[in-house]
């Protein structure tokens, strides 16, 4: 098979087998590859140059999705694979890991710090959240120990803010709890922070 090239707009390359379009490279990536100086190219060479695109693709998308913000693993290479075949996914992965372009315990303690002050979520919740995004259950649990927090007095905050009006009768209350385990706290802390607040209104009352 003959193999020729053209140059097109913004440093693209066009490649061509037997005078019909094949596929487009960048420029950079033509004239450093071993296909540039071909007149002819066999099969299985045409076939590792598919390759080679397929892979430069998906890495060069990695690294768009990385410059944005932090991403697991996981998370990567499903966004990659919308797009890419699996295996030039996970190679773009793998490669962009080795590079140190993806750091799972620092996304890790972003997202779990996110969630606790923005969606003040509990250690339980957030656990399930990381471990949703593919972070290692291991990394996720000394993740959310190493948070600053104080589950009976967060919850505290919700009853008087989130909650304030499902304290009225025993209903109310119970759809409180089962919000506030659905949150990620535990019941031991939910018994505390309903006994600490009953406790002050008792005080509130008896001054």
């Amino acid at each position: 098979m003959k193999i020729s090239f053209k140059p097109g707009k913004l440093n693209k390359m066009h490649i061509y087998i037997d005078e019909e379009y094949r596929l487009t490279v960048d420029d950079m990536f033509w004239f450093s590859s071993p296909w540039h100086n071909l007149k002819e190219i066999e099969p299985e060479e045409l076939a590792a140059l598919e390759e080679a695109v397929s892979s430069r693709r998906a890495f060069n998308a990695a690294l768009d999705l990385l410059s944005r913000r932090d991403h697991t693993k996981q998370e990567l290479l499903r966004k990659l694979t919308v797009k890419h075949t699996e295996e030039a996914a996970r190679a773009a992965v793998e490669r962009a890991e080795a590079l140190g372009y993806i750091d799972e315990a620092r996304f890790a303690e972003n997202y779990a710090e996110s969630l606790y002050r923005n969606k003040r979520f509990g250690e339980r919740r957030i656990v399930q959240e990381l471990l949703r995004k593919g972070i290692p259950r291991e990394i996720a649990e000394n993740t959310v120990e190493n948070l600053d927090k104080d589950g009976e007095n967060r919850i505290i905050l919700l009853l008087r803010g989130k909650y304030r009006t499902a304290l009225c009768d025993e209903k109310g209350k119970r759809r409180a709890i089962n919000g506030l385990l659905r949150m990620g706290y535990s019941y031991s802390e939910i018994r505390a922070a309903f006994s600490q607040l009953e406790t002050e209104t008792e005080e509130l009352y008896d001054a």
